[in-house]
């Protein structure tokens, strides 16, 4: 037995020979004998120490043993303690019970009968030990019952055949609204919603000791929750935790009606692009048929009549052919920004500055450049060639066409690192714009200049724009009127790894 288990028996009394026979008939293995000499030294070890039996001498100078028990008595920590009075004054009735009102439960009589302590002591103690068990078992109940009480969850017994609730916590109560006489004796089955019963009846066939399933159970308002039951089956008793589940299901109800609503829409999504796609055909060549039939029988007019048109019939073929071309171009962007939503990006690690070195150069060789340009650094970028190829060529292009009325022509092009981002931007001294209109900059047909002052058809940044989207970048742009424009556009940086393609 450990020293922790052992019964502690303190032993009072004003003569040692009396202390040391005592000592000698009661210590064991499974005991712990203490000694007091007098009162105060007995009360002092029995308020300091976990005492379970005293043996107490009833005459001892200055505190009687009556003084003592008395003390003890009413003292919270030892008022539990067992008190045997040991006493010589065998015939003195009055004694007896004077020790018993003072808390005693038994007497020994001097000379001692070394049988009779004995058995006397074993039986206190016994009982003094199964007290302290009970009280113990008694604690751990309530502290058992506060736990369950204090459960969000339903906890309970119910009758594995007929489904009688039997116990219940009070979650019951604040997850159904049912008052415990209105639940103890009913079946489980009565609360449920019909569609559920069928299944619920079925569960008393099953053999398995753990088992777990969701109901829809009415509360006392008529209202219903979901309960996700878990069961443990001991002697026909189902011992159940159910947890209250209505915002789960409620929220995976709606779940399955979004992605029911998210298949419809793209249902619909991939209807509208075979349609776009069909579209894209006859602009692609419907639309263009007409167009080069414009364009080829206005030059051969011009050829064959050249000699009887006058400068003013001259004038109208040119338009004619420069709206053709012009209306082809339109179509041609729009062809490219319809395409974009549906081609691939297919990223890899470019070397900046070769790709805007090349587009440098095939625009001066279409027409030289009267701009100066200046290169700061352009960091290494990861994103799809062509796309992006067509992002260098749109601002580019826009800021030599922007700047070339200026005497002196100025283009800047760099890029900067942070830490999850690589920035690049395109400056120039050119038009410029109001910012009060930089929000239409990039919408499709949007133009802050007027067609006649500077071509184009209105949809190079509404492409740029969607093409930096898609790679997981921004763009904006800042500009002042007639002192030029700079637009910054940002792709995701190469950190070891870049972001999954799209």
């Amino acid at each position: 037995m450990e020293q922790n288990d052992k019964a502690v028996v303190l032993i009072v009394d004003d003569k040692e020979a009396n202390l040391f026979a005592l000592e000698q008939l009661l210590i064991n293995k499974d005991r712990i004998i203490l000694r007091a000499i007098n009162g105060r030294d007995a009360l002092e070890i029995a308020l300091s120490q976990s005492v379970d039996l005293v043996i107490l001498d009833v005459r001892m100078p200055e505190m009687d043993g009556f003084e003592v028990a008395q003390i003890l008595q009413s003292t919270k920590k030892t008022r539990d303690i067992p008190i045997i009075f040991a006493s010589a004054e065998r015939t003195e009735h009055h004694f007896m019970i004077k020790g018993f009102e003072e808390g005693a439960i038994d007497y020994l009589f001097k000379p001692l009968d070394p049988e009779i302590v004995k058995a006397k002591v074993n039986v206190h103690l016994k009982i003094q030990l199964q007290k302290r068990e009970l009280m113990d078992k008694n604690l751990s109940l309530r502290k058992s019952a506060l736990l369950i009480n204090n459960s969000a969850d339903i906890i309970g017994i119910i009758d594995a055949e007929s489904f009688k609730i039997e116990e219940i916590n009070e979650a019951f109560t604040t997850i159904l609204g049912y008052a415990d006489q209105e639940t103890l004796g009913t079946s489980m089955t009565c609360l449920l919603v019909e569609e559920d019963q069928a299944g619920f009846n079925k569960l008393v066939k099953q053999t398995k000791e753990h088992f777990a399933f969701d109901t829809r159970v009415y509360c006392k308002d008529r209202s219903v929750k979901w309960l996700q039951w878990k069961v443990v089956v001991r002697d026909q008793k189902w011992f159940v935790n159910a947890r209250d589940i209505t915002g789960q299901k409620i929220a995976e109800q709606q779940v399955q009606q979004l992605n029911k609503d998210l298949q419809d829409k793209v249902a619909e999504l991939i209807t509208a692009n075979k349609e776009l796609e069909s579209f894209s055909y006859s602009v692609s060549h419907d639309l263009r048929a007409p167009l080069r039939a414009l364009e080829g029988y206005s030059k051969i007019f011009e050829e064959d009549h050249v000699e009887i048109l006058n400068e003013d019939a001259k004038r109208l073929l040119a338009e004619i052919k420069y709206n053709a071309k012009k209306m082809g171009a339109l179509i041609d962007d729009l062809l490219s920004f319809s395409r974009l939503g549906r081609q691939a990006v297919k990223k890899q690690q470019l070397h900046t500055p070769e790709i805007v070195e090349r587009i440098i150069a095939e625009i001066n060789h279409s027409a030289p450049l009267k701009a100066t340009i200046k290169f700061n650094e352009l960091p290494v970028t990861y994103a799809d060639p062509s796309l992006i190829y067509q992002v260098w060529l749109n601002l580019i292009s826009n800021a030599i066409k922007y700047s070339q009325k200026k005497e002196r022509p100025e283009i800047e092009i760099g890029g900067t690192e942070a830490e999850n981002e690589t920035t690049f931007y395109i400056k120039d001294n050119g038009a410029g714009f109001d910012m009060r209109y930089a929000g239409r900059l990039f919408g499709v047909f949007e133009r802050l200049h007027d067609s006649d002052e500077f071509e184009g058809t209105g949809i190079g940044l509404a492409i740029v724009q969607r093409i930096i989207a898609r790679h997981g970048g921004s763009i904006r742009a800042e500009g002042k009127v007639d002192q030029g424009a700079v637009f910054y556009f940002t792709l995701p940086r190469i950190a070891g790894k870049h972001e999954k393609d799209t």
